[in-house]
């Protein structure tokens, strides 16, 4: 009996301490449930800002490729320009000589037409001479 009574005076006299016990513990892991949760906002805060720094780094490259991609555009460009004012200036060589063919044939046909018309006078004058002889 003493035993059991004794027993449970320290089951009665050790409730209390249970009790500040659990309150400690839980008053110990609300502390360290509130410090975590600050390091995590921390991390958060961290982890946004390192994504920002990473966008706008992102942004630059983007921006910088699109750059290189406009400069390779114009490159292509001025290379095709190039080409066009090649192709076109053999082309007007291509026509200045054919136009200096066709002004020579044309050249030609208006000596011969010249002659022609010369002849044609000569023999006209002849005949008109002719005519005045025999009249």
């Amino acid at each position: 009996d003493d035993l059991e009574e004794h027993l449970g005076q320290m089951i009665v006299l050790r409730k209390p301490d249970l009790i500040e016990a659990a309150v400690r513990n839980t008053s110990k892991h609300l502390n360290e449930k509130d410090k975590i949760l600050n390091q995590n906002a921390q991390c958060q805060h961290k982890i946004a800002e390192h994504l920002r720094k990473k966008k706008g780094v992102d942004e630059r490259q983007e921006v910088e490729k699109s750059v290189t991609d406009q400069e390779q555009r114009y490159l292509k460009c001025l290379q095709a320009l190039d080409e066009l004012e090649l192709e076109n200036e053999l082309t007007q060589k291509d026509a200045d000589a054919r136009i200096n063919e066709e002004k020579e044939k044309m050249e030609e046909k208006k000596n011969l037409a010249d002659e022609a018309t010369a002849q044609y006078f000569e023999f006209k004058r002849s005949v008109a001479k002719q005519a005045d002889k025999e009249e």
